[in-house]
């Protein structure tokens, strides 16, 4: 005959171990942190837009794998003008540090920045939605490509 502890501990065993695999479940989870692309994208952004915007907000909107190593993470960033482009443009044709081919460049960013943007001034808020490629890595996750809304890379810098 068992006892009524023993009888009262086999639930409690099964309801144990249930808590503890649904708790370790999480701990290997195959994809980046809400955080941590917060974090990436917005140093991302940062980088691309150096001298016109900066990130005020970074919303992931949805997220989806690849693979077991591939992370797609489909965001929204809202970017805060620190300058118009024609100030922008002006300030990069007197930097006597950029060589011509450089201003040349930087000209012709402007140039197709001024047709696929609105006009902006300092202080504006613009959103943009981007779709990025996070790779996990030995030592974590890194962000790899923007990524086209046909899910090629726009480019292969990391």
């Amino acid at each position: 005959m068992q006892s009524s502890i023993q009888i009262l501990w086999r639930p409690f065993t099964v309801i144990l171990m249930i808590f503890i695999s649904s708790l370790l479940s999480g701990c290997f989870s195959n994809q980046p942190s809400e955080e941590e692309i917060k974090s990436m994208v917005a140093e991302r952004f940062d980088r691309d837009f150096s001298g016109i915007f900066t990130t005020s907000n970074v919303v992931k909107d949805n997220g989806y794998k690849q693979n077991d190593t591939h992370y797609v993470a489909e965001v929204t960033i809202t970017g805060t003008a620190q300058q118009s482009l024609d100030d922008y443009a002006r300030q990069i044709m007197k930097d006597n540090t950029l060589t011509s081919l450089e201003k040349i460049t930087a000209s012709m960013t402007i140039g197709l920045l001024k047709l696929t943007m609105p006009e902006f001034e300092a202080g504006d808020q613009i959103e943009f939605k981007r779709n990025y490629l996070f790779i996990d890595t030995d030592k974590g996750w890194i962000l790899k490509w923007e990524l086209n809304p046909d899910g090629q890379p726009i480019d292969e810098q990391i």
